[in-house]
């Protein structure tokens, strides 16, 4: 049986909670549906490197991440070329972008 899904407004709110909490910066880049749009969180190391994380349905029916860029960094401009794509093929979609030179998705910390 799969856990009732968080509206994705709420998830992003909760996500900048957290950022502020843990002094990195995040900025919201797209406003997708309230209740049902995907989420897609780049995380920019500030080195010219980037990834896109997004928020998935786990086999056992919790949110999970991937990494929709691949397991390496990539570069900025590629990375924007992936939230374009999305963009054109998902309208709803959020789009919230990170700066942390470490690389970490803090987004990430709200699904274990």
């Amino acid at each position: 049986m799969t856990e009732p899904r968080l509206k994705t407004g709420v998830l992003v709110q909760a996500g900048f909670r957290y950022c502020q909490q843990a002094l990195v910066s995040a900025v919201l880049r797209r406003r997708g549906d309230e209740d049902a749009g995907a989420l897609l969180v780049k995380v920019s190391r500030l080195d010219g490197t980037a990834a896109v994380f997004a928020r998935i349905t786990s086999p056992e029916g919790g949110l999970a991440w991937r990494r929709a860029t691949g397991e390496g960094w990539i570069p900025e401009d590629e990375a924007e070329a992936r939230l374009v794509r999305e963009v054109d093929f998902d309208p709803d979609v959020w789009i919230v972008e990170v700066e942390d030179p470490e690389g970490r998705n803090p987004f990430a910390e709200l699904t274990d």
